[in-house]
């Protein structure tokens, strides 16, 4: 379906657009200037003019206004032949101009242009699932997917189609890297899974290359290049295979368990697991205290979060640090 937001979308070809709208409009305004100097009586103003001149180029006129001697006649005659040929030509570039713009959008090939924006890397059924929590989570979110084997955008949904691969630094300019918030890198698991965790360490670094202060969390299949990707700067690592195989060893263990789980990390619920920077005044204090200061009926204390450590369920008198995050599940 074909929507007018097209023409006003960023990557549209704005300067083309302009000048068209210019020599229209300069047309425009000589044609009403010569028959207001031709016609006075009947066009009293350069006003006047002009808008005789735009409604005969778009419409053929109204009648409201018409030329009275031969001059202003052939005037209009002149007007109405080259004026429908430049309106035509006006329309048709106009036209493909939009063409133009959505098909360069839908197949990849422009520049992302806003700020603080999520980066996803790979189509796959994870990276759709995940557009769809972004957007239940932030509806205003911006997501950019780069992806080197998806043809088109797909309209089912909301993001910014960057085709190339992201080992590549132009693929990732045109992402607009520099300005994004987060960047997140799925596997690959149309090769094996040591090709795949060996190619997102390779993406990695050159994320990182390009901007080491982006906060990036990446996919490993196995346990092989864990490592190399914590080595290439990964700030979050998700070990896929292991954290499914827990998930099973739990619903083995203990029947409807990953129902509990996966209802405890979906997104977009009231109750959800959040990170609060452990107060000032709890600095060197016991986990109890901070169980009698932050706990509340709509905020349970789960753990410490330090560092990359995370501790659940700790002494009642473990230490806070200066640095450490409270764990909580509120609603």
């Amino acid at each position: 379906m074909f929507r007018l937001d097209f023409i006003f979308h960023p990557y549209s070809k704005l300067n083309t657009l302009a000048k068209m709208t210019g020599v229209v409009l300069f047309f425009a305004l000589l044609i009403g200037y010569t028959i207001h100097y031709l016609e006075p009586e009947v066009f009293p103003s350069v006003f006047e003019g002009v808008w005789w001149a735009v409604v005969t180029i778009s419409t053929v006129g109204y009648g409201d206004f018409v030329p009275e001697t031969t001059a202003g006649k052939i005037l209009g005659m002149l007007l109405i032949v080259l004026g429908i040929a430049l309106f035509s030509f006006f329309v048709t570039n106009l036209v493909s101009s939009t063409i133009i713009a959505r098909h360069e959008r839908d197949s990849g090939k422009l520049t992302y242009q806003k700020k603080e924006h999520y980066i996803i890397v790979g189509w796959n059924e994870r990276s759709q699932l995940l557009i769809r929590q972004i957007h239940e989570c932030q509806p205003k979110a911006s997501i950019v997917l780069v992806d080197e084997t998806l043809h088109e955008r797909t309209e089912d949904f909301t993001y910014t189609f960057i085709k190339g691969s992201a080992t590549a630094d132009d693929t990732l300019r045109r992402a607009n890297i520099g300005d994004a918030h987060t960047i997140i890198v799925t596997a690959n698991l149309h090769t094996d899974e040591k090709t795949a965790d060996a190619n997102t360490v390779l993406t990695l670094l050159t994320i990182k290359g390009m901007k080491p202060s982006i906060y990036a969390i990446v996919e490993m299949v196995t346990q092989h290049q864990i490592k190399n990707a914590d080595r290439a700067g990964a700030d979050e690592i998700i070990q896929s295979s292991k954290y499914l195989s827990r998930l099973m060893l739990n619903g083995m263990m203990f029947h409807g368990m990953t129902g509990v789980i996966s209802e405890m990390l979906k997104p977009g619920k009231e109750e959800h697991l959040q990170f609060t920077p452990v107060p000032h005044e709890l600095i060197n204090e016991s986990f109890q205290k901070a169980i009698e200061v932050c706990q509340t009926p709509d905020a349970f204390l789960l753990g410490i979060r330090r560092k990359k450590e995370t501790m659940l369920h700790p002494a009642k008198g473990s230490l806070l640090l200066k640095g450490d995050q409270l764990i909580l599940y509120k609603r």
